[in-house]
């Protein structure tokens, strides 16, 4: 996983997906100004009876739960008013008696100068329908519950409220693209649902909140059944770790998540773990949330000792003290000659990658020169900094796709040539360089987010094909990414892909912690000193009804948990299948505030958990 600031929407939600803590006030002085305003229909007529949110823009604030800073109606003429904003930058929006949802212009207010009155128009196009109802556990239609519509923006989303219906029922006419619909009532555990597009309804089903009995039992079932831990380092011997082998030992996938992507006891269990699989169970093949291209540099140092993994890592979000040590373990353990069944280390992102365009024109200079020659100009678009391509217009990029097919179909028809000229291997690598560009590409074309995890899912499944039907892979990534099942953020994520493939083999580990600290990148425009790019931040412990307090409630500092062995019946179960409040922290966050806590489905997501209470930051390695 590359830095490239264009990136900031996938790392953030990818990898994503951060969002937490106490919100800090956007107020920066007390000074305060009226806010004028009018809603209008597309032709200009007033609309009279909108409903008009206006939030705070500041990463800090959270579009589940947080207050917004006024709510008001539209008056005759469409007319409204808000009596006084202090400094900062807001949004705006208004749901329309008609249902139609507006979207303003960014409002930023500044201590002693007046605001500019605000028209809030609908727009020209026709918008697509989002409807759905709200209903309880039992499909009982739940009235008047509160409903947050999101149009996801990063770092800032434009938030509208409404209520539904006496029948639970809401409808609103919205822009196309993702939503997240966030449903609340009392009593009820609020629930956020992604909807990728409109005009498909959509049905909110709220759990009741968990009751004492539950929570005591759940803790309960943890101690009798958790399995604890000595250390999170490897080289620590493997005994503690011996009753997971059971528990994997059908296995042919481990994904192992990650609750923050900065987190140094999180990385040294992922090495531990590791080692475990390795030596214990015979898992041979280590995969990253990184660009498949970049990490073929990786894989001849693992198995040659060709390069310096220091400088490979430059330039990478995994250049950490850990991720080294991992990789130089990997490289002595394939040095043992007693251990004839080496190590591979693959990636299995696709994002920009201007490694995986060198490889494809070195290869082809190898095999087809002329054929070569002809594709290096297409291709070099792929390879421009800054995120060149992505600034291309569509034209261009629809053409650079258009060659990248060509691209592909040659190599399937010249297959039998460019093997002899090579080798079979060399030609499956080359061939999935291009196939990685080729996603690449899509993602752009087609703009979904989540076209990133199913070419992940289906880069792995490419790994395993590729090394052999007996191979074990460790799979690497964030626990928005090896998810088994739909989350807050993510409908389709790449563990639920590959869930779909292998079944019960897939073993998914989400990471949590209780309390500390975690590397990210510094999202603050104007950051102060010593504050600029991958910074540490920290976290103090989370309220008694999150998921992380509970697994602290068992007074261990680290251990395992197999959810696969929970009862499908009694209180601990009834307290598990509900989902409640975790960490969450992607790749970036802010000194202002984030928030840190996603609404987490444990059971349907993953099949374990690896439980860390206090965690501290992942250490860079010296420049």
């Amino acid at each position: 996983m590359r830095i490239h600031p264009w990136l900031w929407l996938s790392l953030g939600l990818g990898c994503a997906s951060a969002r937490p803590g106490p919100v800090p006030s956007p107020v920066v002085s007390q000074v305060r100004a009226p806010l004028l305003g009018q809603v209008l229909g597309a032709e200009g007529a007033t609309l009279p009876g909108a409903r008009i949110t206006v939030v705070p823009r500041a990463p800090s604030w959270d579009v589940r739960t947080d207050a917004p800073v006024a709510l008001t109606l539209s008056g005759p003429e469409g007319r409204f008013e808000v009596a006084s904003l202090p400094p900062g930058a807001y949004g705006l929006t208004a749901v329309t008696p008609g249902g139609v949802l507006i979207v303003g212009e960014p409002l930023k207010v500044e201590a002693g100068q007046p605001v500019r009155p605000i028209e809030l128009r609908e727009g020209s196009e026709s918008p697509g329908l989002l409807e759905g109802t709200v209903v309880d556990e039992v499909g009982a239609p739940v009235p008047g519950a509160k409903l947050r519509i999101v149009r996801p923006g990063m770092p800032f989303d434009d938030v509208a409220l409404l209520e539904a219906s006496p029948e639970g029922r809401f409808r609103v006419r919205s822009g196309g693209g993702a939503h997240n619909v966030v449903a609340s009532a009392p009593g009820f555990t609020p629930l956020m649902q992604q909807v990728a597009k409109t005009g498909e309804p959509v049905t909110m089903r709220l759990e009741r909140a968990a009751d004492e009995t539950m929570s005591r039992a759940a803790v309960a079932w943890m101690k009798e059944t958790g399995v604890p831990l000595k250390s999170v380092e490897a080289g620590q011997g493997l005994e503690d770790l011996a009753p997971l082998k059971q528990v994997l030992k059908d296995t042919r996938v481990v994904a192992l998540g990650e609750a923050t992507h900065g987190t140094r006891e999180f990385f040294q269990l992922k090495h531990r773990m590791l080692e475990f699989l390795v030596t214990e169970l015979g898992f041979t093949v280590f995969a990253l949330e990184e660009n498949f291209a970049e990490a073929l540099a990786f894989n001849e140092y693992i198995l040659e000792g060709r390069g310096d993994p220091r400088h490979l890592l430059r330039g990478s979000a995994w250049d950490t003290e850990e991720v080294l040590a991992l990789i130089q373990w990997m490289r002595r353990y394939n040095e043992e000659p007693s251990h004839p069944k080496k190590l591979k280390f693959y990636g299995v992102d696709m994002q920009f990658s201007p490694e995986a365009v060198a490889r494809v024109n070195a290869y082809l200079a190898q095999v087809d020169a002329a054929y070569g020659a002809q594709v290096q100009e297409p291709l070099a678009v792929l390879a421009l900094p800054r995120s060149g391509f992505s600034r291309q217009p569509e034209e261009r990029q629809k053409e650079v796709g258009a060659r990248l097919d060509l691209l592909a179909q040659r190599f399937e028809a010249e297959r039998a040539r460019y093997v002899r000229q090579s080798s079979a291997a060399e030609w499956a690598v080359a061939r999935q360089n291009v196939r990685v560009l080729r996603q690449f590409v899509g993602k752009v074309l087609q703009e979904e987010e989540e076209l990133r995890d199913r070419a992940m899912a289906e880069n792995l499944l490419w790994i395993l094909e590729h090394e052999g039907p007996d191979t074990r892979a460790v799979l690497w990534a964030h626990n928005g990414h090896v998810q088994r099942g739909p989350g807050e953020w993510r409908e389709h994520a790449a563990g639920r892909h590959l869930a779909d493939a292998l079944g019960p083999s897939l073993y998914v580990f989400g990471m949590a912690f209780h309390q500390g600290a975690f590397l990210a990148f510094n999202m603050d425009a104007q950051p102060p000193p010593g504050r600029k790019g991958m910074v540490a931040f920290s976290v103090p412990p989370e309220p008694e009804d999150t998921l992380d307090a509970a697994l602290a409630a068992t007074g261990w500092p680290v251990f395992a948990l197999d959810l696969r062995a929970l009862p499908r019946a009694g209180p601990a179960y009834e307290w598990w299948r509900r989902s409640r409040r975790a960490h969450d922290i992607g790749f970036i966050y802010s000194d202002g505030g984030y928030p840190s806590l996603a609404q987490i489905h444990a059971l349907r997501l993953y099949d374990g958990l690896l439980f860390v209470e206090r965690t501290t930051a992942a250490r860079l390695n010296p420049r």
